[in-house]
Formats: structure tokens, C-alpha cells, sequence
């Protein structure tokens, strides 16, 4: 009796094993998304740099100016030291002499009505000059010198120019006075300081946008700002020093404020 059987082996060699199959299958799936995850990662990649070059860009785009305020004003406070010496044989003498002294230049000062209360009178010192041969001390006494200082403060600084213009009647009369003439100082300046800062933070900007403009670029926002030193000159004078300077000689006066500002681009 003959048997029929119905179906394949699956072992035959003419359909190949079904485990070779299913591996080719599963190959071929996993291929797309192998390669789909290797250009996501090349994007991402490529997207961060650009992102983190734009970061780069944007920070280092700034301009860096010099804003300047100068204002002319005129001094507020007047301070005029003198010290009134005397030489004599003895002490006594020369103290006697600076008393003396003293006693004119006040005299001076009450005829041109400025108050006591403006004037204020330092104490009497006195020292020897002694004699010296060859540098060695002879123990003699040539001279003794005394002096006495007189200070004036007033707000009024052209009454105190007309003082200082006036006191040859006080040297004319023998009254030994050393003098570096009146100090003009300007105690407005707190209170001109933040106006001119104000000032110069404008002319930074305005100083920026004209700059960017040239190469159609326009002023963003402050990234750093640092103030300059003041410089208080004489009136056109081109005095300045890095530290700052302050001028006392003169009566009118120009003030400068500058600042340093670093603005963003946009």
C-alpha cells in the first residue's frame, strides 16, 4: 500500500532553512532605522554647532565707545592760606614781629569787610637758624625765625581775587607773607557729577549709533559701562592726567566726564 504524504519538510534543502529567512527579515527592517537614527545624529550634531557658533557671534557683536560731557563753570569756594614770618636777633623779637604782622594783614582784611568768621588763625612757631662750618654745628645761634598762618574762606571767590590783587598795601607796609595765592574749589561737584555722567552716557550712544549706522547695524543694549576719572581744568586748558585731575589756580573752570561703554549689536 502506497502512502501520500501531504506537504513539505521543512528541512528541504529545495525551500531553503526558515531560520535564515527570518534573519534576512529582520535585516531588513533594521536597516532603515539604523540609518534614520545615524542622520539624527548628525543633525542634532550639526544643529547644536550652528546653534552654539550663532551664541558666539551674538556675544562677541558689540561696539566699544567713549562718551564725553564738558561743562564751564565757575568756582564756588575760595581758600587763600598766608603765613606771616618775622627774623629777628631773639625770639621774643621775632614773635613780637609776627604778632605785629598779623595784626596788618587783619587790619587788611576788616578794611575790606570780610567777616571774623571767614578768618582763622593758626599758632605761633618759632625755630633758631644755628651756625655751620663745614657741616659740623658751631653751637652759635645766628637768628631765630617765627610765623603765624592766616587762612580766609569765602564762598565769594572774586572778593577774594580782589584781596589777593589789593595786598601789595600789606607787603608795602614790611610784613614778611609767603603766599601761593588763593585755591578756587568747586563743591558743586556732587551735585554735578551725576548730570554730567548722564551726559556722557548719552553722547556714548549717540557717538554708537552713528557708527552703527555706517554698516546698517543698530545699537542694542548696555553689555558694560565704567566712568573715567574726572578732570577739573583751568577754563581751555588741555591739563589732564590719567588719575584725574583738579585744578585750585583758577576761578572759571571746565569740568570733563567721560565714560567707557561696551552696547550689543542688533
Amino acid at each position: 500500500m502506497v502512502v501520500a504524504t501531504l506537504g513539505t519538510s521543512l528541512n528541504d534543502p529545495r525551500f531553503g532553512s526558515v531560520g535564515a529567512v527570518t534573519q534576512s527579515n529582520n535585516e531588513s527592517r533594521l536597516l532603515p532605522v539604523a540609518l534614520a537614527m545615524v542622520l539624527l545624529a548628525a543633525a542634532l550634531a550639526w544643529g547644536l554647532h550652528t546653534v552654539g557658533d550663532g551664541i558666539a557671534r551674538r556675544g562677541g557683536d558689540t561696539v566699544s565707545v567713549r562718551g564725553q560731557a564738558i561743562r564751564n563753570v565757575k568756582a564756588d569756594r575760595a581758600v587763600w592760606k598766608l603765613s606771616v614770618s618775622q627774623t629777628a636777633d631773639t625770639a621774643a623779637a621775632a614773635i613780637s614781629g609776627v604778632s605785629d604782622g598779623v595784626n596788618i594783614v587783619l587790619a587788611f582784611l576788616k578794611k575790606n569787610s570780610v567777616a571774623d568768621d571767614a578768618v582763622t588763625i593758626g599758632g605761633v612757631s618759632s625755630y633758631s637758624n644755628k651756625e655751620y662750618i663745614d657741616g659740623n654745628a658751631t653751637g652759635r645761634i645766628l637768628s631765630y625765625e617765627a610765623s603765624r598762618e592766616v587762612i580766609i574762606r569765602l564762598n565769594d571767590v572774586d572778593k577774594v581775587a580782589a584781596l589777593a590783587a589789593d595786598f601789595g598795601e600789606v607787603l608795602a607796609r614790611g610784613v614778611n607773607v609767603f603766599t601761593g595765592g588763593p585755591e578756587y574749589y568747586l563743591e558743586s561737584l556732587t551735585e554735578l557729577r551725576p548730570e554730567l555722567l548722564a551726559e556722557a552716557m548719552a553722547d556714548a550712544k549717540v557717538r554708537a549709533t552713528t557708527l552703527l549706522a555706517a554698516v546698517d547695524s543698530e545699537v542694542g543694549e548696555v553689555r558694560s559701562v565704567s566712568s573715567g576719572p574726572f578732570q577739573v581744568t583751568a577754563r581751555d586748558s588741555t591739563d589732564v592726567e590719567s588719575g584725574g585731575y583738579y585744578d585750585t589756580a583758577s576761578i572759571e573752570k571746565t569740568v570733563i566726564a567721560t565714560v567707557n561703554v561696551d552696547f550689543t549689536t542688533k
